[in-house]
């Protein structure tokens, strides 16, 4: 499993490293300790099967030249903005129906559980991204539209053996939302989501 979440951090980041920014080279496209922290964090969650699966879609796209991680932020783009960006959207690869209901069947499986994590951790929630479109100050992008644009870089085989994963942890009283932000804390330090909420509150 290490050797694969490896691999594919290795394929993301030559990826990452090739995106197009309006406003030039981002300062996290030179950070590979944070990238690969919060890449790791969420593949940790996942199982053989699926990450395996993503490996594929991710040699795929290279081999026929395409940039899955730019692509990811052209639907983003698409999801907030759809009408200003008509012409991003003819350039990105098309999404089949059945894929868009996939996407979307796992944002709408995710959502409870990312509200769910909000309620019980409000502090940790505070330092992540908005859960929907229009909230906080920034103008940051939701969760639901991040989640959104990634899914739409999967293929179909990958969604469904992703939402089969997300299900699996489900059944067992496992929150896929909370195991990935709790797995990127240890990496921080943290013992867990707990800790870090208290660690929080006595720095308020």
């Amino acid at each position: 499993m290490e050797e694969l979440i490896n691999e594919i951090i290795a394929l993301e980041w030559a990826f990452f490293d090739k995106v197009q920014n309006e406003g030039g080279r981002a300062p996290c496209q030179d950070d590979f300790r944070t990238f690969r922290a919060m890449r790791a964090s969420q593949y940790e969650a996942w199982d053989e099967a699926t990450l395996a699966s993503w490996r594929g879609d991710l040699t795929a796209a290279r081999a026929a030249g395409r940039n899955p991680l730019a692509e990811k932020y052209g639907y983003m783009m698409c999801i907030d903005a759809p009408e200003e960006n008509r012409a991003l959207a003819a350039q990105l690869p098309p999404i089949t129906e059945e894929k868009l209901a996939l996407a979307r069947a796992v944002v709408k499986k995710l959502a409870p559980q990312n509200e769910a994590f909000a309620a019980r951790w409000p502090l940790v929630a505070l330092r992540a991204r908005p859960l929907h479109s229009g909230e906080g100050d920034g103008g940051e992008t939701s969760i639901e539209t991040y989640q959104l644009g990634e899914l739409l870089t999967y293929s179909e085989k990958t969604l469904r053996l992703l939402s089969a994963r997300i299900a699996e942890l489900e059944a067992a009283g496992v929150s896929y939302a909370e195991l990935i932000i709790e797995n990127g804390l240890k990496r921080r330090g943290f013992r867990g989501l707990d800790d870090a909420e208290k660690f929080l509150e006595a720095r308020r």
